[in-house]
């Protein structure tokens, strides 16, 4: 890039200088010519009205000769009456150029070779028509060239100076333009990309300003999109970590009830029979763990293939209640349903999969003798879903990971208390299908409240 700014620097000055000398040169040619066309008219005027004995007794021709200006004085025929130069001259002049134009025109001019002369000539000829007689001056025009010698030394020495000078200035404004990227080359080099957002000084140019601003924008999406690549692979990690360990523990069960089984330890019907149970309900704990782990992978690459449908949610609603009826007595719980009577129009297994993931997260986690306070209804164009609980509630430290993958908050009782640890993640992923919103509220020891809202209102039910 230094170099070709340098030749180009120094290509536009040659073509230009060139230009410039040749634009001079023809300036100067063209004045040459109007000089001594000029002198020469000048000349004519004074000798047209002098007689040819005249020009040969004060030997005004020889003068004139001498002074390199030839006279021909020409009758209207193409004889050739005079000339300083030749004594008698029997070839007729009436077919030259300056002849024709000035019987023509009155005045004639031209440049030619003279063949009498052996050189090129500037002609003049003034045509007096009283008496029928051309008067015709010439003298020696080889334009410039008879001066080219004296202009080529100065014009060379110029041409030298001005070229060094260039090559001096263009040197050094193509390192004060090559600087910066220098600079910014250097910069990019020695930042770590991965780590730190690339910085730069500024510059003389504006023109720098964008780059160095999309080079500074470009680095920072980079370290955010590898930041992002890094968090997604530690969620990857711990993803396969945890299902590798949900799925290990029932399968450990599995085996060691079939070994029992199998080696015929165990010889009682009932004893057999209660192992098949375990070994039933180990396999559908797996059931459930792939089926969910398969719901949210879907959700994500929404690859999955969703079935709207109208759906009245109160009864949709009572019907997860009464699913999850066992479990509440179980825990002696008091539930309070608030439910509005309304349709909306979504997949009944993202909707129902919402309620009873809520519901059944608000029982496992509640304490003996608690409440659960479930509202459903209208609100605006959504659809409002809160599940409120007494149970242990989550820490604050827990609340932000509380929707991620397999992330249970009381590890111990987690042990004991039976589910894939995927439900609020599969609540989220649901939310987020439908671009609604979901928010917690939670206090360690007092309780949960989480909250759904959905745009998924149809205002009136269909016939059909």
């Amino acid at each position: 890039m230094h170099k070709k700014i340098v030749h180009s620097f120094l290509m536009t000055f040659l073509i230009s200088f060139t230009l410039g000398f040749g634009l001079l040169y023809v300036s100067l040619y063209k004045a040459s010519i109007a000089q001594d066309r000029g002198y020469l008219f000048d000349t004519v005027k004074m000798i047209k009205n002098l007689e040819i004995d005249e020009l040969n007794r004060t030997r005004l021709g020889d003068t004139f000769k001498s002074e390199g200006i030839r006279i021909t004085i020409i009758k209207r025929d193409g004889k050739v009456l005079y000339d300083n130069y030749k004594g008698k001259i029997t070839e007729k002049h009436l077919q030259r150029e300056e002849v024709k134009q000035a019987i023509a025109e009155g005045t004639g001019t031209c440049i030619r070779h003279s063949d009498t002369m052996q050189r090129s000539y500037l002609y003049v000829a003034d045509y007096e028509s009283d008496n029928q007689t051309i008067v015709r001056l010439a003298m020696p025009f080889d334009g410039l060239s008879q001066s080219i010698s004296i202009l080529l030394a100065p014009f060379i020495f110029s041409i030298c100076i001005s070229f060094m000078v260039v090559f001096i200035l263009s040197k050094r404004m193509a390192d004060e333009i090559v600087e910066p990227f220098q600079d910014i080359t250097n910069t990019i080099n020695s930042t770590n990309i991965s780590e730190d957002v690339l910085s730069f000084d500024k510059y003389d140019y504006p023109e720098l300003y964008k780059i160095t601003d999309a080079l500074t924008n470009m680095s920072m999406e980079n370290k955010k999109y590898l930041e992002r690549l890094g968090k997604e692979k530690k969620v990857r990690q711990e993803f396969f970590s945890n299902a590798s360990h949900e799925l290990k523990t029932p399968l450990t069960s599995i085996r060691g009830y079939t070994e029992l089984i199998r080696s015929h330890t165990i010889q009682d019907s009932a004893q057999i029979d209660t192992c098949l149970d375990c070994v039933l309900k180990e396999s559908d704990h797996m059931t459930q763990l792939i089926n969910d782990i398969l719901t949210i992978s879907k959700l994500e690459t929404e690859e999955m293939q969703v079935t709207y449908s109208h759906i009245q949610v109160k009864k949709l609603l009572d019907s997860v209640v009464e699913t999850l009826k066992p479990q509440i007595e179980a825990m002696d719980l008091k539930v309070y349903v608030n439910a509005t009577d309304f349709t909306v129009f979504a997949s009944l297994d993202h909707i129902k999969g919402i309620f009873y993931n809520l519901i059944s997260n608000a029982i496992k986690y509640n304490k003996s003798n608690g409440r659960i306070d479930i509202e459903l209804k209208k609100n605006q164009k959504n659809m409002y879903f809160s599940v409120e609980d007494t149970g242990i509630g989550i820490a604050k430290k827990d609340q932000e990971r509380i929707f991620q993958r397999f992330y249970r908050v009381d590890k111990q009782r987690s042990k004991t208390i039976p589910g894939t640890g995927l439900g609020l993640s599969i609540v989220k992923h649901v939310v987020y299908y439908y671009e609604g919103k979901v928010h917690l509220t939670s206090k360690e020891n007092i309780g949960t409240k989480i909250v759904v809202e959905l745009p998924i209102i149809v205002k009136e039910i269909p016939e059909n």
